[in-house]
C-alpha cells in the first residue's frame, strides 16, 4: 500500500484469495476508481532471498528505500 498509494478501503487495492502464479512472489493490481484502468506489478520469486535479507537487516525506512530503489524488482504492465 505504501509503495502504490492504493488501499483496500478506497477499493483501489484488493487482496486475492488465491496464491501468486508459479515463479512469482507477488502480484499487485492497482486500478483507478474512476476509469477502472489499471497497472499490474509483479515480483519474481528470484528476489525472495534478497527481500528476506532486507527484512532482517534494515529498518522500515531502509526497507522502503531498498525496495523502491531496486532496479528490476517490479515487472510493470498496463491493464485494460
Amino acid at each position: 500500500m505504501l509503495a502504490t498509494q492504493a488501499s483496500p478501503g478506497q477499493g483501489t487495492l484488493q487482496v486475492a484469495a488465491e496464491k501468486a502464479p508459479p515463479g512469482t512472489l507477488a502480484v499487485v493490481i492497482v486500478r483507478d476508481r474512476k476509469t477502472g484502468a489499471g497497472v499490474r506489478y509483479s515480483i519474481s520469486d528470484a528476489w525472495m532471498a534478497r527481500i528476506a535479507d532486507w527484512n532482517k537487516t534494515l529498518d522500515p525506512a531502509g526497507r522502503y528505500a531498498a525496495v523502491m530503489g531496486a532496479p528490476g524488482l517490479f515487472d510493470v504492465a498496463a491493464m485494460p
